[in-house]
């Protein structure tokens, strides 16, 4: 999500406000340190415009 995310040059605000997401939320999902519910990860993928499989893929 990080590489995604510094690839469209959005800042972890710029992002989460697109998504409707805690930017605190998403700071601990970025690390790992948060579960995540198939909810955000599809509000994520939306800031993102990507298809939600893309956040999920283990690279």
């Amino acid at each position: 999500m990080r590489r995604l995310r510094a690839a469209r040059g959005l800042s972890q605000e710029a992002l989460a406000l697109e998504s409707g997401i805690n930017r605190t939320y998403l700071s601990g999902v970025e690390r790992s340190e948060r579960n995540v519910s198939i909810d955000n990860v599809a509000r994520i993928a939306k800031g993102l415009s990507v298809e939600p499989w893309k956040l999920l893929k283990d690279e």
